[in-house]
């Protein structure tokens, strides 16, 4: 993967309030061993993603920064990711014992552009979103956190497939 596209991937986690184990299995540079601990870490990262994709369609809808043609898929994928967020919550409370990771109240879209750059921020957050799961995957030892992770995996591919076409860019 590019450098450039790299930093801003781990700078969307980052944002997201990604730290820890779920970085670096983000960032390729972690390998954690397959633990209950590090399987709830991973899929709590996986959440402030999700927490994160909602809060940035939430805010290109409301503020009508997706192209209008587009508002319908973004309008769809918030659901798919409000629906994902639901589920590692129940699987991250009925596991943890804790209260799974609230959204951050301070995300800061004040920056993004409307129209086709917006469109390029919606599908950063997919490819992140995208790794994660594949990351969660390929470590997890939970069988309903893998079930969870390969069904969530799927839609995360289709949004990023979404926005590539939709952006003129190479899909495989």
């Amino acid at each position: 993967m590019p450098e450039s596209r790299r930093a801003f991937m781990l700078a969307t986690a980052r944002a997201a309030g990604v730290t820890g184990t779920g970085l670096g299995l983000i960032a390729g540079t972690a390998a954690p061993a397959r633990t209950e601990g590090n399987d709830l870490e991973i899929l709590s990262a996986a959440l402030l993603l999700e927490h994160h994709a909602i809060a940035l369609y939430g805010h290109g809808l409301k503020n009508a920064l997706f192209p209008p043609g587009l508002r319908a898929y973004a309008t769809e994928f918030r659901g798919d990711h409000q629906g994902h967020r639901d589920t590692q919550i129940a699987i991250i409370e009925e596991r943890a014992a804790a209260a799974a990771p609230a959204p951050r109240d301070d995300y800061d879209f004040g920056h993004a552009p409307a129209g086709e750059s917006f469109v390029r921020l919606a599908l950063e957050i997919e490819i992140a979103a995208q790794r994660a799961y594949t990351g969660l995957i390929s470590r997890i030892r939970t069988e309903d956190y893998l079930l969870s992770a390969a069904f969530i995996l799927v839609d995360e591919v289709r949004h990023m497939t979404v926005w590539q076409r939709v952006l003129g860019l190479r899909i495989y």
